[in-house]
């Protein structure tokens, strides 16, 4: 056999020397692809579980933001560009590698023990402050996490390229009817969205001075915080902070606030870090919280006054000690300051400030610029998924006739609000669907209902009844066309975020607490 009848199969001729058809030849070639090494490693990549994370999210419902963002930002132009066509594309679909390494370090709430036979270094920390986590213990702020903050910038970075660089793309997507908006925010209730949140309270946390973080957090949650710069600066440095900045830069984020609002996004970067660097149930969550909001919650028996006079509302919340640049704050600067913080997902370009709200299995979108009928329809939208999961959960648990087993007091109610509903040539539905969120919430604090079922997903019942109350307050002036405030939107962005991931958790913290590990 001479050298072209090698198993190499370079030449069109088979083991005895005859010339192969055309059609031989096409399949012979096609069998040495699929057999290449490089197809066998692509086909080991599309098959890894990063991959499979990577196209989950690709075609989750999250997606469904592009088309509820249309209603705010406007319509996508009729005949893109091929290099804008490529550049949305790469911003819907995110990096294998960044799924991956989101992966990798979600959750951080992970127990020393398992950071250190990972061979992860742990920071030096005052005992005094772990012992003040009533035996919760602070965490790492992986160098992974850095790793996908750069890797994020630098996909971000390549797909705005076609559009010109960094400081056009914000410009040139409003040029071009919003349409790079769009992207990003789609991109934005995924993956990328909890990467850029923490890049942003990182930034924040990153440039304040430990005296500033005393005085204004106090000593105890002061301390946490500023242990938590340490790690930060041991993991942003060089290259992976230049990056973090260049990541702010596509987003809009670039913001340097007075005196005022730099105390307010301090604070909010705190109340957003400690929520990711220590377990939810650290007495640190509500230090943060209270750091913001004080004393106050929004309730349902506020006096009339509460509502009418401006002045009245700021005097009550400076009894109860809210933040002062909250509380001068428009809800437009409200909503920007909490989006700069890395409180909530988002941008900013020159003509408004969008946050995205992840709920569940989809999204939604408040704007600067309509504050008050975004988060009337944030707050319908929630009512929407919390009404499906108390559907879905007692369903389950006592069958089809649930509604008649653990809500009786409510038929009477629903069936006549569904008999109206009908006789406008509404469909039929089950009762639950006739119930508002107050009911919805009387449902679930139902000693039966809550010792049962949902007493393992909202941890604790008088939270959650204050939680609830503040969603109702806000609709209802809401819906009689009163404008929401500053504290108000934050107050109830938060609210809706916190109920949400307890929702999605579906009381893994409970199966976690009682583990033997």
């Amino acid at each position: 056999m001479d050298d072209d009848d090698n198993a190499s199969g370079k030449l069109s001729k088979t083991a005895r020397g005859k010339p192969l058809t055309a059609a031989e030849e096409i399949a012979r070639a096609g069998r040495e692809y699929l057999e290449s090494p490089a197809v066998k490693m692509a086909r080991e990549i599309y098959e890894s579980p990063a991959a499979k994370l990577a196209r989950d999210f690709a075609n989750s419902p999250a997606q469904q933001l592009a088309k509820q963002v249309a209603l705010g930002l406007g319509p996508a132009f009729g005949t893109p560009e091929t290099a804008r066509m490529e550049a949305m594309r790469k911003m819907l679909e995110p990096s294998t590698a960044l799924a991956a390494k989101l992966n990798a370090i979600q959750p951080l709430a992970i127990d020393h023990g398992k950071l250190a036979s990972m061979g992860a270094i742990l920071p030096s920390i005052d005992p005094k402050v772990i012992a003040s986590i009533q035996g919760v213990q602070p965490l790492k702020i992986d160098p992974s996490l850095a790793n996908a903050v750069s890797q994020a910038q630098r996909t971000l970075e390549d797909a705005m390229r076609p559009l010109g660089g960094i400081g056009s793309a914000i410009k040139q997507s409003e040029e071009q009817q919003r349409v790079m908006q769009k992207s990003m925010l789609a991109s934005l209730a995924g993956p990328f969205g909890d990467i850029a949140k923490t890049s942003q309270w990182v930034s924040t946390l990153a440039r304040i001075d430990t005296l500033d973080i005393t005085k204004l957090l106090g000593r105890g949650l002061g301390t946490a915080v500023d242990d938590m710069r340490g790690m930060i600066a041991k993991n942003f440095f060089g290259s992976a902070a230049l990056d973090q900045a260049k990541m702010s830069a596509m987003l809009g984020l670039t913001a340097r606030f007075e005196a005022d609002f730099a105390a307010t996004q301090l604070k909010m970067s705190a109340l957003a870090g400690i929520g990711e660097a220590f377990d939810r149930r650290s007495r640190f969550q509500l230090d943060a919280y209270h750091s913001l909001f004080g004393k106050w919650r929004t309730r349902v028996d506020l006096p009339e006054n509460f509502w009418r006079d401006a002045r009245s509302r700021k005097r009550m919340y400076r009894e109860a000690e809210v933040d002062e640049g909250l509380i001068v704050a428009q809800p437009g600067m409200a909503l920007e300051i909490m989006v700069e913080s890395g409180l909530t997902a988002g941008l900013r370009s020159e003509a408004n400030t969008v946050a995205v709200v992840t709920l569940g299995e989809i999204s939604m979108t408040v704007r600067s610029r309509g504050t008050s009928k975004d988060a009337y329809a944030l707050i319908g939208r929630f009512e929407q998924e919390l009404r499906a999961y108390v559907h879905r959960k007692l369903e389950t648990r006592f069958g089809s006739d649930w509604f008649k087993l653990r809500a009786s007091n409510l038929i009477g109610k629903a069936k006549e609000i569904r008999k109206a509903a009908m006789a406008r040539g509404e469909a039929f539905a089950s009762l639950v669907h006739f119930t508002e969120l107050g009911e919805l919430s009387g449902i679930i604090q139902n000693t039966k209902n809550w010792d049962d079922v949902f007493g393992d997903v909202f941890v604790e019942k008088t939270g959650f009844d204050h939680d609830m109350q503040k969603l109702i307050a806000v609709r209802r002036p809401t819906m009689h066309m009163r404008r929401i405030d500053g504290v108000r939107l934050v107050e109830s962005i938060c609210v809706v975020q916190r109920l949400s991931e307890q929702m999605a958790g579906d009381g893994a913290w409970k199966l976690a607490a009682e583990s033997d590990h």
